[in-house]
């Protein structure tokens, strides 16, 4: 294996870890929004944080965690 190759596996393993790391956090209720208050940080709304997380989630599990920003709204004043 060549310094290229290996250094791509390298980043390969990165990647994937640091996926799994998301995915973990993303898993649960309130890992998710925990993820959505330091998306608030860097969105202009409050729909566009959740738009975010709700897309990255969609991207790692192949499906969205909630239907609808109302949605996610109501699950989290019901909690």
């Amino acid at each position: 294996m060549n310094k290229i190759e290996e250094t791509d596996i390298k980043n390969l393993i990165a990647k994937i870890e640091n996926e799994n790391t998301t995915m973990k956090k993303l898993s649960t209720r309130k890992g998710f929004y925990e993820f959505y208050f330091e998306k608030l940080k860097t969105s202009k709304t409050k729909i566009q944080a959740f738009n975010k997380v709700n897309n990255l989630y969609l991207s790692l599990f192949g499906e969205k965690r909630y239907s609808d920003f109302a949605t996610f709204k109501s699950l989290i004043h019901s909690s």
